[in-house]
């Protein structure tokens, strides 16, 4: 299985996004991660994909460090963390994509 997450951060510091990465990759360190850029949708905030192979039996334990509370099916989910628990507080959004 692939995985694609999509990352929104409230922040455009470089060493926001840094901390948010590198702990990304503590939690799975296959992570390919994508440079940040300016997230178009709100001032403030930047953007980035973040891709591996994952096996069945980790996608479970993913989401739930992830965050506490995904909208959606497994393998297709979103959450904000102005209503979840987040991996770190700047995380605004994060989406997850299956792909088999």
């Amino acid at each position: 299985m692939f995985v694609r997450l999509h990352v929104i951060i409230s922040s455009e510091n470089e060493q926001d996004e840094k901390t948010i990465k590198d702990l990304l990759y503590q939690i799975k360190p296959e992570f390919s991660i994508s440079p940040a850029r300016e997230y178009a949708g709100l001032k403030d905030h930047s953007e980035f994909y973040a891709t591996c192979d994952i096996e069945p039996s980790e996608v479970q334990p993913l989401l739930d460090y992830l965050n506490n509370d995904w909208d959606g099916p497994q393998d297709d989910c979103i959450c904000y963390g102005f209503n979840t628990k987040m991996f770190h507080e700047l995380v605004y959004y994060l989406g997850f994509t299956l792909f088999e």
